[in-house]
């Protein structure tokens, strides 16, 4: 159960009561989630088989035009060959609800389907070569933004020197060739086939600093070329860097820093660029309680998108919690937690403040 002051994430300049479904300016509600599932997880000599699937339906107390059904379904296989020779194949399936941060108020199901396979080879006891292929497949249900559907063919290549400690250090290539599926209109042209190239080059770092602490960094140069709308490439330096902490058996922390040029889809902005860090803790106070609590800034510049647009060019997105968690029995979890979500832009429809908390009970049979 959440509930939330602010739960479709509606702008300050709006008036709630002229959009669809609301007819109110008290933007306060409940939503109650139930979720069931599966998990499968079984080893035949050292190949690792994995398959998980979960149904949730949401519903909410005032807001009932935004209720929505979820699903999501994984499967993996771990497979070994030799000695030296590994990797994954496997797929993924989920359908639900698109965060309203940005779509605010808009019931927008969107479907995400991928299947993949990797390898690694480790060749020599301080080298490995690695290797993998992606096909994403997206889709909006909500015809109004249909023209964010696009199918993605990722293509990644790469090799990492091996410490004797563990750690590596590499550098990797991607390629990315994507096509959106949907015509776009812009003025009076209309864009059958945009389809885009997207070349990335890093470096990639995984380095255990001691027994308790970690760094891993990726960062580099990325490039995207569009068959059609040229004024959307780009190209820049993207890089993350993420320092993990565990001083004690009970006690982690993790803080990370990205900086980023992406891709908008969008009609109206070429692309943006997103830089943000995030921290997050984890207690564990007993047996039975842990506490955790996460708090993210990122801030997204959009480029060549007008001040008088309604989405803004220039946006601050806050969000932090705090969360206990108790298992008072094997298998049985209670989780309540306190949230807050806050966007501050140079748009007229201005941002948000929204706080809530939330409680949930999940209970896994076969969890020893």
């Amino acid at each position: 159960m959440l509930a939330d002051d602010n739960i479709l994430r509606i702008r300050d300049q709006i008036n709630a009561k002229d959009l669809p479904g609301i007819n109110t300016n008290n933007l306060f509600d409940i939503s109650h989630r139930l979720t069931g599932g599966a998990v499968f997880d079984k080893r035949i000599s050292r190949q690792h088989l994995s398959a998980n699937g979960n149904w949730s339906h949401t519903r909410f107390e005032k807001f009932h035009h935004i209720n929505n059904t979820a699903i999501d379904l994984r499967g993996n296989w771990n497979w070994f060959l030799g000695n030296h020779l590994e990797g994954n194949m496997g797929a993924k399936f989920d359908k639900g609800q698109a965060p309203f941060l940005f779509q605010p108020a808009i019931k927008n199901i969107t479907t995400r389907q991928t299947e993949f396979f990797n390898f690694s080879w480790r060749f020599h006891p301080s080298w490995k070569l690695h290797g993998e292929y992606t096909r994403f497949n997206f889709k909006s249900d909500n015809r109004l933004l249909e023209f964010q559907n696009r199918i993605e063919n990722r293509f990644e290549s790469g090799f990492d020197y091996v410490a004797s400690s563990g750690s590596t250090i590499g550098i990797q290539y991607r390629n990315i060739q994507g096509k959106f599926t949907r015509p776009i209109q812009i003025s009076n042209e209309i864009f059958t086939k945009n389809n885009y190239d997207q070349n990335e080059i890093k470096g990639k770092i995984n380095w255990l600093l001691t027994g308790k602490s970690r760094v891993e960094f990726l960062g580099g140069w990325v490039e995207r070329k569009n068959t059609f709308l040229s004024s959307n490439d780009f190209s820049g330096l993207n890089a993350r860097l993420t320092y993990a902490w565990q001083p004690t058996s009970k006690i982690g922390l993790t803080l990370s820093g990205r900086r980023e040029t992406v891709a908008i889809q969008s009609q109206n902005a070429n692309f943006s660029v997103i830089t943000g860090m995030t921290v997050s803790s984890n207690w564990q106070l007993t047996e039975k309680t842990k506490i955790s609590g996460n708090f993210s800034y990122l801030s997204q510049k959009l480029d060549r998108l007008t001040d008088q647009n309604s989405s803004g060019n220039h946006n601050n997105i806050i969000t932090a919690s705090i969360g206990l968690t108790y298992a008072p029995y094997p298998g049985i979890e209670v989780n309540t937690s306190a949230l807050h979500n806050s966007l501050t832009t140079n748009s007229p429809l201005g941002g948000f403040n929204a706080n809530g908390a939330t409680i949930s009970i999940r209970y896994i049979l076969g969890r020893p």
